[in-house]
């Protein structure tokens, strides 16, 4: 790197996010303003898949909205239910982002052997439910 030449000094990735569990309703409308939708990295959301399935979710959110429907959010026994679920939570102390993981999805009860199979069984069926009860939306 003798011969190297800096055309301009960088600086270690960081994002920008709003304080989600204070600010955004479990259908990610700014509280107070709940045509103001929120979605991606700025809601507190790490990871591609992450940020787009926030994406999904708002415009379900809209959709509910115009069509004059509560938004349904879906289960905390699934995966993107329970990510909503930890940005939108008021007790959140010290918020800060976060992707998906088993950490905070309710864990099943039963043999601790058997827990990731039942949790992906449960998810599955709960993912599947929420689905049918969101079909009327479209």
């Amino acid at each position: 790197l003798t011969q190297a030449q800096f055309l301009r000094y960088g600086s270690i990735h960081r994002n920008t996010f709003i304080d989600s569990p204070r600010v955004l309703e479990k259908d990610l409308s700014l509280k107070g303003h709940r045509n103001l939708v929120f979605a991606g990295q700025l809601t507190g959301v790490e990871g591609y898949v992450e940020s787009a399935a926030t994406g999904v979710l708002a415009a379900c959110s809209l959709l509910a909205a115009h069509l004059g429907r509560p938004f349904v959010p879906p289960p905390p026994e699934t995966a993107i239910g329970a990510l909503l679920g930890y940005i939108t939570d008021p007790g959140v102390k010290d918020f800060q982002p976060m992707n998906i993981n088993l950490g905070i999805i309710p864990t099943p009860e039963g043999p601790k052997k058997m827990r990731r199979e039942m949790l992906l069984e449960r998810e599955a069926q709960a993912f599947a439910d929420w689905r049918t009860a969101m079909d009327g939306l479209a």
